[in-house]
């Protein structure tokens, strides 16, 4: 019986089962302990419309006792779902919260590539450089 050998690389397909995995509506959820908004999140998930989604997690980008760890999976959430101009308000709201750490103001600059924010990414980076209240961690 022959041997089926591939010259195919297996680590080319973690990027497109990421991609998989996010077209299929759900966000990266970061480990941790979950707050109250995780829940909230978890539940935008569900919304059939991506602008729907996209109004409840604006909304939770408004609060202001976000933990870093709700504000990471808020991230994600907005990052996957919806539109670049609701993408865009949402990310720039949770920039603008004065609960918006420096940590995960760095996390949304390691993620901007993946945003379908197009042109409006100009705005998510100009709200980035206008919040210099505090240094990001280095690397």
């Amino acid at each position: 019986m022959p041997v089926f050998r591939s010259n195919y690389r297996w680590g080319a397909l973690v990027p497109v089962a990421v991609l998989f995995v996010l077209a299929g509506g759900c966000a990266i959820h970061p480990r941790g302990e979950c707050g109250p908004a995780c829940a909230d999140i978890r539940a935008a998930e569900t919304i059939e419309f991506p602008s729907d989604r996209l109004v409840v997690l604006h909304e939770i980008a408004t609060r202001e006792n976000l933990s870093e760890h709700e504000q990471v999976y808020l991230v994600n959430a907005i990052c996957v779902f919806g539109f670049s101009n609701d993408q865009a308000d949402a990310l720039i709201t949770l920039i603008n919260n004065p609960c918006c750490t420096a940590t995960v103001r760095k996390y949304i600059v390691d993620h901007l590539p993946w945003c379908g924010l197009g042109t409006h990414k100009k705005r998510v980076i100009q709200a980035l450089a206008a919040r210099t209240d505090e240094e990001p961690p280095p690397q």
